[in-house]
């Protein structure tokens, strides 16, 4: 019986527990991410909404994501 209800309860511990804090990034987020660790600076405040832009000084080009 204590068998029985062991596997019970992992199973419902696993159906239940599985939803939280384990939700993937999207991939926009991982986007985000990479680009901010690889620019290492903030955003232009002239970004147009739901963008991120940033100055290339060896280039002189602004480019968005």
């Amino acid at each position: 019986m204590k068998k029985f209800l062991s596997v019970v309860f992992l199973v419902t511990a696993m159906v239940f527990g599985a939803g939280y804090g384990s939700a993937a990034p999207s991939a926009q987020q991982k986007v985000m991410q990479s680009d901010s660790v690889a620019h290492g600076g903030g955003c232009r405040k002239s970004s147009p909404p739901g963008q991120c832009c940033h100055m290339d000084h060896k280039t002189g080009i602004v480019h968005c994501h």
